[in-house]
């Protein structure tokens, strides 16, 4: 009994191609626009007091073992905003500032935080489900170009 296979090699080193190119131009090109569409209904979805967090909001690609999308802010109060906070005791010190911008007293936003904790705005959640279709097609692009 004889079996040959023909092409074997070919197909390998097609298939190592696609494989390479699932981190190449078309994909990073479609990850670009995909994360820069989110960023910027997220800026749009953003609430804003002083502008700081929308203002923080940036895409970013990452070339780890795998090809990354990130869309976030480094503020540290970033993830409180986006998810909300369960009821809490904050230190009114740190309210301060955003209490009298808004002409309240500190320890009165501390108490309310205090009952009934904080709202998510959801503003990146909002924006990824809003363009969720568009990202989808970008990607379909890229794999249908690497295909050819």
């Amino acid at each position: 009994m004889e079996t040959r296979i023909r092409g074997l090699l070919e197909t390998q080193r097609n298939l190592e191609k696609v494989a390479a190119d699932l981190d190449g131009e078309p994909m990073v090109r479609a990850m670009r626009d995909a994360t820069l569409l989110i960023a910027a209904d997220a800026k749009r979805n953003a609430p804003v007091d002083t502008g700081r967090l929308k203002a923080s909001i940036h895409p970013e690609i990452r070339r780890e073992r795998v090809l990354q999308g990130v869309v976030g802010s480094v503020v540290k109060y970033a993830p409180y905003v986006e998810t909300g906070t369960r009821p809490h005791m904050p230190p009114p010190a740190a309210l301060q500032t955003w209490a009298r911008r808004h002409g309240t007293s500190a320890w009165a936003v501390a108490l309310a935080i205090r009952a009934r904790g904080t709202k998510g705005h959801r503003y990146l959640q909002r924006a990824v489900d809003a363009n969720r279709e568009r990202i989808f097609r970008l990607f379909d692009e890229a794999v249908g170009r690497m295909v050819r």
